[in-house]
């Protein structure tokens, strides 16, 4: 496991106030940052309003039967309904009840393809990696080529969705990258171009063929062991080159908002979920 997740399983079991009474070095220190958010969340003035309003966002009844709601909230997690909340438990309400406020977005619009003239070519849509999970699936890439200055610019953006380990249950979006690439060939429909500043740890060609409408961009070691990044993070030599294509995103970032809906049906409490599959099969029924 990583060292996050020994401290995640060190520390979740501990009550807010078992946890707010550690030594301050080791909480600063040690604690997952979501941890001492609960327990700080927990022994606030409004804490158990709070608490009350994200069991009621789930169906428990957390304003006329708060121990009661809590005792349930815990059962439907699997454990032990002792009608106190520990750390990791505050963490996942608080978690599953802003994943059920969240919604689809749309900050791009669905711009797919090329267009070519003499000078200048364009090309916009949705990077997604050849056999691999792209870390950052809602995306928007626009590049502009310009022959008479024999550059491309090159800029992403995304969205990044929050897991359960997410200090802020909120979207965010970022820019992934912004450079210029050199041309190396500008031939008839195709363009091929390289980075213009090739000092990273790994290397990107892209190869843009606008009369198939086919798009590509290959990524190549660019060092001979792991690489050292400036902020510090190591990454491992690829096996064989990434290969990557710009494609018309719809379907790519529709799945992605399928799947947290999917997600937030099961936070729901069991009572009401049984309520919902009653009221389900009687409409089938009539």
């Amino acid at each position: 496991m990583r060292a996050d997740d020994d401290a995640a399983a060190k520390y979740r079991n501990y009550l807010p106030d078992q946890l707010l009474a550690l030594p301050e070095d080791e909480r600063s220190s040690s604690v997952p940052m979501m941890f001492s958010g609960a327990a700080n969340l927990a022994t606030s003035p409004a804490g158990d309003l709070v608490m009350q309003a994200n069991l009621n966002t789930l169906m428990y009844d957390g304003f006329a039967d708060y121990d009661g709601a809590k005792r349930a909230f815990q059962a439907d997690l699997g454990e032990e309904a002792t009608g106190k909340l520990t750390v990791w438990q505050i963490h996942s309400l608080g978690y599953r009840a802003s994943r059920v406020n969240m919604t689809s977005v749309s900050f791009f619009p669905f711009d797919f393809g090329g267009t070519m003239s003499e000078n200048v070519a364009f090309v916009k849509g949705t990077l997604e990696i050849i056999d691999e999970k792209i870390a950052y699936p809602i995306n928007h890439v626009d590049i502009k080529c310009r022959r008479n200055e024999g550059t491309c610019e090159y800029r992403q953006i995304a969205l990044t969705l929050p897991d359960e380990n997410s200090w802020v249950q909120s979207y965010y979006v970022g820019e992934i990258a912004d450079e210029i690439y050199r041309i190396t060939r500008w031939e008839g429909q195709l363009i091929d171009a390289v980075p213009l500043n090739n000092s990273a740890c790994r290397t990107n060609q892209l190869i843009l063929n606008f009369e198939t409408q086919e798009f590509f961009e290959v990524a190549r070691n660019n060092t001979a062991g792991d690489c050292e990044t400036m902020l510090g993070m190591t990454l491992p030599r690829l096996e064989k080159p990434r290969v990557s294509r710009i494609v018309d995103g719809r379907e790519i970032i529709s799945a992605e908002f399928r799947a947290i809906s999917e997600e937030t049906l099961t936070f729901y409490s069991s009572s009401f979920g049984r309520r919902v599959e009653e009221f389900v099969s009687q409409e089938r029924e009539n």
